[in-house]
This record gives C-alpha cells, sequence and structure tokens, in this order.
C-alpha cells in the first residue's frame, strides 16, 4: 500500500547518471537495442512539507545549494477542481534562476498527475499547511572539479573533496562531465514528488514495486521531452530508473500528443497564469500498462533486423510473471569495472546528431549499411557480456583465474595467452574486446563519414594508449553521441588485488595525467547495477540464464551469478547519503 501523503513531511530520492557504451544514434529507432549503464554517482531531490497555514495556494521553493544564487519558486493555486502552477516573477526574472523549464515541468506533470490518481482534496492535503521546500543536488562527478588553473584532479584529490562541493559559481557557468545530469534530476525529481504527493505506492519496506517504477518512469520521460522541445532517444531517463540495462526507445506517439500542447508554466501575474489549468488528461497516456511504452526486437523493422540480443530473450521469458513491463536488466559482468574521464573540453551533442542525420537522409542506403554493422557489433558486445556473466556463475573459481591471467596482460597479448592456457573465459573476453573495437571502428566511421566529430582523434589517441599501454583493459571509447564530452574504459580487477585498485586502473590514470594533448582526468564513480526486481522474477533469471548455455544438467539446481539490483531509483533517508545532511544545511 501507498505510504499515506498527509504522513509525509520528508521524501529523499536518488537517480544515477547514464553512459551509452554501445548504441550510440541508433537507438533513436527501437529497430537498434543500446547497452547503457548506470553510474555510482547520483542526483538527489530532497522534498519537505513545510509549516504554515493552510489555504488554497501553497509556495514551492526549489534550491540547489551547491550553486550560487539557485532558487526557484512557485506557487501551486488549487480551486475547486482547477489546479495552477506558476513561477514568481522575481526567481523568473533572476540572473542565476531564470526559467527552467526541467524544474517546472517536472513539478507542474507531478501535480496534475497526482490530482488525477488522488484527487485535488487529497493533493491539497499533500501540500499542506504550508507547501513545499524541495531541495536538488548532485554527487560531485557531475561536474568538473578542476582547479583555477585547469588542471584535471587525482582520485586521491577528488577523494578529498567534500560532498556536494559547493561549485562556487552560478549554474550556468559550471562545466559538466556528460553524465546526463538534466535527466537525472528531472527523474529524481519527479520521482520524490510523485511520492511525496502519494501518487505512487512504495512497499512497507520502503522499495518501489515496479509498477511505481514504470509510472515514475513515463513521468520523468514526458518532462524531460517536454523540457527539450522534442522527444529524444529517452535512455538516459531510463537508466535513471532502471539502472544498467538494454535499452530500446518507447514509441513516441504515447506523448507526442501532450508535447504538441507546447506546455510552459506561466509567470506569476502575466495573463497566460490565469489559464494555465489543463483540461487534458496524463493518465491515459503514462499509464505503465500502454503498450507503445513497451518496445519489443519485433516492433520495428522487419524480422531480422531488430538485432534481439540473448538478454532481451531472457527478459521476455519472464514477463509473464511480472505486472508491468521493464527493460532487460544487464550490469557488467563480474570482475569488470569503468572508468570515466572528465575531459577538458566539450561538445553540442544537438549540433552532432544534426549531422548524423542529416547524412543518414541524404546517404540512405551506406547509413543502412553502417547501421547494419554497428548493429551486429553492439548485439555481439551485449551477448558477450552476457556470457560472461553466465560464465562467472557456473564456475566461479575458474572465472576468476582467467581473469586474473587476463589482468595480467595488455588485452592484445590475450589471444596468444589463451593458446598458451586454453580457457573458455578468455575466449569471451577475447570475444567481448573485439566487439567493443568494433563498436568504436563503426562509431569512428560514422562519424567520418556525416562530417562530424563522433570519435575525434584526439580522444581516439587518448583510448588507444591507455588500452594498448596498460594491463587488463578490455576496450573503451566515447558514450553516446560521442564528442569530447566524455571518455570511459572497461577493464579488469583481478581478484589478488582485493578492495586495492587494479594495475591497469593505475597505469591508465598516471598515462592521463602526463597526456598533453588534452587535459583529462578520472571521476570517482563506477558502474552501477540494475533496479531491484521481484525475488521471484529474479529466481527465474537465474533459472533461465543456466538455461541459456545448457550448463547445468535438467533438474539441477542453477548456479549463476545473482543479478546485481543496488541500481536504478532509489527511496532513501538524508541520515543514510554521506555528506547529504551538511550539504541542505548549508
Amino acid at each position: 500500500m501507498a505510504t499515506p501523503a498527509s504522513a509525509r513531511k520528508e521524501t529523499v530520492v536518488s537517480a544515477p547518471g547514464k553512459v551509452l557504451i554501445a548504441g550510440g544514434y541508433l537507438v533513436l529507432d527501437p529497430a537498434y537495442p543500446g547497452l547503457v549503464i548506470s553510474t555510482s554517482s547520483r542526483f538527489y531531490t530532497v522534498v519537505r512539507t513545510r509549516d504554515g497555514e493552510a489555504s488554497g495556494r501553497f509556495p514551492v521553493k526549489v534550491l540547489s545549494p551547491q550553486f550560487v544564487g539557485a532558487e526557484w519558486g512557485f506557487v501551486v493555486s488549487i480551486q475547486g477542481e482547477e489546479v495552477t502552477l506558476v513561477q514568481t516573477k522575481e526567481t523568473y526574472t533572476s540572473p542565476h534562476a531564470g526559467p527552467n523549464p526541467f524544474l517546472s515541468l517536472s513539478i507542474l506533470y507531478a501535480l496534475r498527475l497526482a490530482k488525477e490518481t488522488r484527487g485535488t482534496d487529497a493533493l491539497a492535503a499533500s501540500l499542506s499547511p504550508g507547501g513545499l521546500d524541495i531541495y536538488v543536488l548532485a554527487d560531485n562527478d557531475f561536474y568538473s572539479q578542476r582547479s583555477s588553473s585547469g588542471a584535471a584532479p587525482s582520485t586521491s584529490e577528488l577523494q578529498s573533496i567534500p560532498p556536494f562541493q559547493s561549485q562556487g559559481k552560478p549554474i550556468k557557468d559550471v562545466h559538466k562531465t556528460g553524465l546526463g545530469s538534466s535527466a537525472a534530476m528531472t527523474t529524481s525529481l519527479v520521482g520524490s514528488l510523485l511520492i511525496h504527493l502519494g501518487a505512487v505506492p512504495t512497499a512497507p519496506d520502503g522499495s518501489l514495486p515496479s509498477e511505481s517504477l514504470a509510472l515514475i518512469h513515463n513521468t520523468a520521460q514526458l518532462a524531460h521531452c517536454a523540457a527539450q522541445g522534442k522527444v529524444g532517444s529517452g535512455f538516459d531517463v531510463s537508466a535513471a530508473v532502471w539502472g544498467s540495462h538494454l535499452f530500446r526507445r518507447f514509441d513516441k506517439d504515447v506523448i507526442q500528443g501532450i508535447l504538441d500542447r507546447g506546455e510552459r508554466v506561466a509567470v506569476e501575474g502575466s495573463p497566460e497564469a490565469e489559464t494555465s489549468d489543463s483540461s487534458e488528461t496524463l493518465w491515459p497516456a503514462l499509464q505503465p500498462s500502454n503498450p507503445l511504452w513497451h518496445p519489443s526486437p519485433l516492433s520495428s523493422g522487419q524480422v531480422g533486423e531488430t538485432h534481439p540480443t540473448a538478454v532481451e530473450g531472457l527478459a521476455a521469458s519472464i514477463s509473464d510473471n511480472l505486472k508491468v513491463a521493464r527493460p532487460a536488466p544487464m550490469a557488467l559482468p563480474p570482475r569488470f569495472e569503468m572508468v570515466l574521464a572528465d575531459v577538458d573540453a566539450g561538445s553540442n551533442t544537438p549540433s552532432l546528431v544534426g549531422k548524423v542525420t542529416e547524412w543518414k537522409r541524404s546517404k540512405p542506403e551506406w547509413a543502412k549499411q553502417l547501421y547494419r554493422i554497428l548493429a551486429s557489433a553492439n548485439q555481439t558486445l551485449a551477448d558477450s557480456l552476457f556470457s560472461l556473466t553466465l560464465a562467472y556463475g557456473q564456475d566461479p573459481e575458474a572465472y576468476d583465474e582467467a581473469v586474473e591471467l587476463a589482468a595480467s596482460k595488455k588485452s592484445k597479448e590475450w589471444d596468444a595467452l589463451v593458446k598458451e592456457k586454453p580457457s573458455s573465459v578468455l575466449k569471451l573476453l577475447i570475444e567481448t574486446r573485439n566487439a567493443m573495437r568494433s563498436v568504436q571502428g563503426g562509431m569512428r566511421e560514422l562519424g567520418r563519414q556525416a562530417g562530424a566529430p563522433v570519435e575525434p582523434n584526439e580522444m581516439g589517441d587518448v583510448i588507444k594508449a591507455s588500452i594498448d599501454g596498460s594491463e587488463g583493459i578490455v576496450g573503451g571509447g566515447v558514450p553516446g553521441a560521442g564528442g569530447y564530452d566524455a571518455m570511459f574504459l572497461l577493464y579488469l580487477r583481478p581478484p589478488s588485488v582485493g578492495n586495492g585498485s587494479a594495475p591497469g586502473r593505475d597505469k591508465v590514470e598516471q598515462l592521463w595525467s602526463e597526456w598533453t594533448a588534452l587535459s583529462v582526468g578520472p571521476l570517482l564513480c563506477s558502474a552501477g547495477g540494475s533496479a531491484s526486481a521481484s525475488t521471484a522474477a529474479l529466481e527465474q533469471q537465474a533459472k533461465m540464464l543456466s538455461q541459456v548455455h545448457g550448463g547445468q544438467p535438467s533438474g539441477a539446481a542453477p548456479a549463476v551469478a545473482a543479478p546485481t539490483n543496488d541500481g536504478g531509483l532509489r527511496l532513501v533517508s538524508v541520515d543514510e547519503v554521506k555528506g547529504l545532511k551538511d550539504a541542505l544545511e548549508r
């Protein structure tokens, strides 16, 4: 059952960042899957009910304590069945706040959905007596922590920075690191409001059922797309809710009609403020059972052209036991880790996407052929990582032995290693390495054909030097749409290092610190897991994992790696997040 909204004085929700390691550009079409990895770095939204006198007008204040002057004011008015939201003129005209559609539309749609699902009286009770205070904060990795000289800090220097570090400048002047801050912020804000207003239920233990996660996902997709003015791919919001998974785009028609209305939050005192309530309902489009939110490998294109993966097949096999369809969860295999780079440059993602889209339009046959090659590489990568997870579950000792060997050699030496010491796990590691090479090469060629720096030469040089010069590096690339925003590497952590740092990771950081063509430094975050699923679903997933490779005799108990479920959207408390309480009191 839902926790009664009137009982909630404080709600805290966190959502992770994202790294699309395979599927850039292709994920705009549901025919192509993308592999998105969530990050351990997160956005947090804290919603608190304010004291005051009950009335039909409820102030809503949004603060982002990490930035100078980041304060937005809104007023919710409830008269009869009509609910309106306006932004205060003072904060709308503020040089450090101003209009922020990601904030305002998240609040607007959450209020309207709460009204539709609970009624205006219940909504008023949730806002009573004095409205809401909302705090939005992010882990340090979302923003570059470079010194005034522009030097990239080392891991040890990053670890010494207090959590939720104040940036000392307005938000518009902050350099972001490409982790999807707008999507993570929007998702955590929408989630916290829907929970606080009682529009989605929470389980008795405080967890979020799949139905609640799905409704938060759908509403956050609407708010994020409306703020951008178009329906994007949506993988960033999807990762913020579901964690690491294989992503396929939802049918854009599910929210296109709402977007076509062009809704915006009016300014207090303006003529538009008098007519800011909409009679159009959101529930039919956003309800989790709406099939347009549930793409499948056969939802676009012809059979054989939709590149289904083994992981999606597994997810489809267990979906009958779940009340709500969800994307196929897929975290990195055991002993795999990810390092992300803060690159002192930036890219205009819409410009890159525009160039690729124009090339695809002008050269449709070339584009189709290259997309087919890229999709095949993406599919191979997903299935290879899936097979490695299965291999660990079937024989953890043999898996760890192979990882220990591979982590002691550069990946270009693995072919000779497997001849010397044959191992099915080493073969899978080589298959994964080759798939990552193909993905990287395909993205590089896509940029070359489109005349867009999808993988700029300077970035490619750093990636190649990192892989060739360090042991245990499986591969890397520029995530998402590419450009100069970010860079990632996947590497192996050998069992022998315990909680220590992998030697390959140390070498990479040393190389980056000495690199002169670009200023490159590490981020602290690592790869996150997938969002929690029901126990029954996880048990069946384990059984199906064993059956995929036929590694267990009929009737044998499956021995597979337990799916990670630490990723995705979380309902937490202030006290359990290090440094959050101090940041809120600044």
